[in-house]
């Protein structure tokens, strides 16, 4: 991603290219700072398979996503890429930090699966559209979110599914993701959240809506911080994940 900083179309800061870029060595180290991504992954995977599955009516137990296209945007080293390879689907991964997607061609290369990695922004694939469409994590680092939204939806190919995981905006996400996430428990580096960017519930159908998809589910996901372990619940109070449709 060549633009500059102040480029209005940039959907991602160069500081939290930065960041991630000199996060890049460490995620795929279970261990390491990006340890509660892996947890989550290990939560989310199921979730989209079974969203995506029950959306296409698909039946298989082995590959279920055989056959269909996915797009992991801000796919960072690719933990939910590689799931989705592994789960049949043809996939393209695109993130703005150039060494996630080093070290993503690598790893995946070392595992033996196919998956187009691309360095850039969404602007990079706007020209495509793709089954599933998935936005994991990733509208709280952007700036320009209306236009980023927009342009996720244009991805999504007639009958498919985007699906959006976030943080919701208010005293109880700031309470638990910024100051008990990254300040008390340590979780996460300091610096990895900016509440101003949190998304509510209602702002992310709005927007999925002005795409012109339809909502057509959601789920809370909670955290234990004795066992370190994710779960889903109703509650959409601080993570939630929406999964929305494009019916024409």
């Amino acid at each position: 991603m060549n633009a500059p900083a102040s480029d209005p179309r940039m959907s991602v800061s160069a500081e939290e290219i930065k960041r991630y870029n000199a996060l890049a060595a460490t995620w795929w180290d279970p261990k390491g700072p990006m340890w509660p991504l892996h947890r989550l992954n290990a939560l989310r995977v199921p979730f989209v398979v079974e969203a995506v599955s029950e959306h296409f009516g698909l039946k298989t137990s082995q590959a279920p996503l055989k056959g269909l296209t996915v797009l992991d945007i801000g796919c960072g080293a690719g933990l939910l890429s590689e799931a989705m390879a592994r789960a049949g689907a043809v996939v393209t991964a695109v993130d703005p930090a150039q060494r996630n997607i080093a070290i993503a061609m690598e790893h995946a290369a070392a595992e033996d699966l196919a998956i187009e990695y691309i360095h850039g922004d969404i602007d990079s694939v706007a020209h495509r559209q793709f089954d599933v469409v998935l936005n994991m994590e990733v509208v709280e680092h952007v700036e320009n979110l209306d236009a980023f939204m927009a342009s996720c939806g244009a991805c999504v190919a007639g009958g498919g599914v985007q699906i959006v995981a976030t943080l919701n905006r208010n005293f109880k996400s700031w309470l638990f993701a910024i100051i008990g996430g990254e300040y008390v428990l340590r979780w996460l580096p300091k610096g990895t959240h900016q509440w101003r960017k949190f998304v509510t519930p209602e702002e992310t159908r709005r927007m999925l809506t002005a795409a012109g998809l339809t909502p057509l589910k959601s789920a809370g996901v909670a955290v234990n911080p004795f066992t370190r372990s994710y779960s889903l619940t109703d509650d959409t109070s601080v993570n939630y994940m929406i999964v929305a449709a494009r019916h024409d």
